[in-house]
């Protein structure tokens, strides 16, 4: 899953940059996701986007 594609599910509302950076910012926030926020891919695979729901919860 596009990393875009998974913040606006957390964050409709606004723009898809916006959105991502809000989702970084979460994700550097905990330890346990802060890999992910630095990864250079711009997807997600399909355990990683688990972890994310598994931590903060589905969008």
């Amino acid at each position: 899953m596009g990393r875009t594609q998974l913040a606006q599910m957390y964050f409709p509302f606004i723009q898809p940059k916006s959105a991502w950076e809000k989702l970084r910012a979460l994700l550097l926030e905990d330890p346990a996701l802060e890999h992910l926020a630095k990864l250079k891919r711009r997807t997600f695979l399909p355990l990683e986007v688990n972890i994310i729901y598994q931590h903060l919860g589905q969008p």
